[in-house]
């Protein structure tokens, strides 16, 4: 117990006699300092965190080495450590894509728009085993011409191997309707599919149209819209309901019909609020 409660900022307060370092050999101080590594690859910290006292008294408390654990450096972080890691998320990918060739797999493109406003498109390969994700494409110059894209989707399943794929997942968007029917009509053995999340976006986009669901969709928004630009109304609707309005989804077509549920839901606290004094 003393090895987790002493405080060893105090270097008075540790005995000695009570924390014996282990005997480690050198396998197991690369064990565990693999582990710590892929902590912080995996969290995004940056190497000179290191350096700081509060990451020594964390890692001085590990009961399960003992202060006798020699610390592992900004060095090895970014050479042997990080090279280690780059060789286990390896040998991951190779062994799904060892895989491939027994189940065949499917080639997924996922659209989106970046910071800068590019059009920035996801490949990714998927199967029974996991998803690889296999590389982004800048597709700003060309993401509406229906010839480059099949150009460029042609050159994925080349680049994955055409006897592996046998079905492609794209966004429901005229040119890659287009771009996709060039492509099997190139390769007889593929046929796609619009991707179907993207489709039901679409869909909730047309009936947000319609004019019984417009007149809704606008008062809710002016109702939800005053409540969160009036600080102590935001604090007067939080105490009667103890929920949020405004439910973020992925997409802003899914946010508007579940702001409308969670109106539904809240409708007797709502209807409290404008009744209290």
């Amino acid at each position: 117990m003393d090895r987790f409660m002493l405080n060893i900022d105090n270097e008075e307060n540790i005995n000695t006699q009570d924390i014996q370092p282990p005997t480690a050999t050198k396998e197991l101080r690369n064990r565990v300092c693999l582990d710590i590594a892929r902590f912080i690859y995996e969290n995004g910290i940056l190497f000179n965190v290191v350096r700081s006292r509060s990451w020594i008294n964390m890692l001085r408390s590990v009961g399960s080495y003992g202060r006798g654990l020699q610390l592992p450096r900004m060095y090895e972080l970014r050479t042997w450590m990080l090279n280690e890691e780059v060789k286990t998320t390896s040998k991951m990918v190779d062994d799904v894509k060892k895989t491939w060739i027994e189940t065949e797999v499917i080639i997924m493109s996922d659209g989106w728009s970046d910071i800068r406003h590019r059009s920035i498109i996801n490949f990714l390969v998927n199967n029974l085993y996991g998803i690889v994700f296999l590389k982004s494409v800048d597709a700003s110059s060309f993401v509406n011409n229906a010839q480059l894209l099949f150009e460029m989707l042609d050159e994925v399943v080349e680049e994955v191997g055409h006897t592996l794929i046998v079905h492609v997942v794209t966004d429901n968007a005229n040119a890659y309707k287009t771009a996709e029917r060039m492509l099997m009509e190139k390769r007889h053995h593929l046929y796609w599919t619009p991707c179907a999340t993207h489709c039901i976006d679409l869909m909730l986009e047309r009936l947000r149209h319609l004019p019984q669901h417009k007149s809704t969709i606008l008062k809710a928004k002016f109702f939800s819209k005053f409540i969160y630009n009036h600080s102590w109304v935001l604090s007067l609707m939080r105490k009667f309901t103890d929920k949020e309005i405004i439910r973020p989804a992925v997409t802003r077509f899914a946010t508007i019909y579940l702001t409308l549920q969670r109106f539904k839901e809240l409708r007797q606290p709502l209807e409290a609020i404008f009744a209290s004094e």
